[in-house]
């Protein structure tokens, strides 16, 4: 009985944040069974496991502290006389935007099973009535853990203040006091965690 067997070994790999694992090329496994006698038993096994494990984490923490003061008015014309006293202030405006994302996790494997496997079997001139048995069983075992752990906070503070003009004791003439808008925005967007397998 002649038996051939050639076959390469591949190793998983685990990776950090992006995992990306390249297929997994397999050489030829050539079995040939000839050549054998009368009556002859002829048993080959040949198994084939190939373990793929990924193992991906992911922490974040993140903290974000903003404030934003923004003003208007606060004027003083006091004690004038025979004219027009005016005070006009322009407008307080706070915009404020917090964009966070989250940490994630990208896993590529390539092919799904994580095998590439060839198998050629060959049964030829054996003797009479010879009884020839070959099994061949394939295991490929995938397992593909991913984890994330965010912790985010965010604080914001928007103050705006329009306001506070004073026209005191003005004499012989109009006063007139205009102030302005006080307008506060604030958004807040926040992205979570993800994890990925392909």
């Amino acid at each position: 009985m002649n038996f051939t067997r050639r076959l390469a070994t591949a190793a998983a790999t685990a990776a950090i944040i992006v995992g990306a694992i390249a297929p997994v090329a397999f050489a030829k496994t050539s079995i040939t069974v000839s050549g054998n006698g009368d009556k002859s038993n002829n048993t080959v096994n040949v198994s084939s496991n190939t373990n793929t494990t990924v193992v991906q984490g992911n922490g974040s923490v993140i903290v974000n502290t903003v404030g934003s003061i923004a003003g208007t008015g606060g004027n003083t014309a006091n004690g004038n006389t025979k004219g027009t006293t005016n005070i006009t202030t322009g407008n307080a405006k706070s915009n404020v935007n917090v964009t966070v994302g989250g940490s994630s996790n990208d896993a590529m494997i390539t092919p799904a099973c994580g095998c590439n496997t060839n198998t050629d079997i060959t049964v030829k001139h054996n003797g009479q009535n010879s009884n020839n048995t070959v099994t061949v069983s394939s295991s490929n075992p995938l397992t593909v853990i991913q984890t994330n752990l965010s912790f985010i906070v965010n604080a914001v503070t928007s103050v705006v203040g329009t306001g506070d003009n004073k026209a005191n004791s003005n004499t012989g003439g109009g006063t007139s006091i205009k102030t302005g808008n006080a307008n506060s925005n604030v958004t807040v967007n926040v992205t979570g965690s993800n994890n990925t397998l392909n």
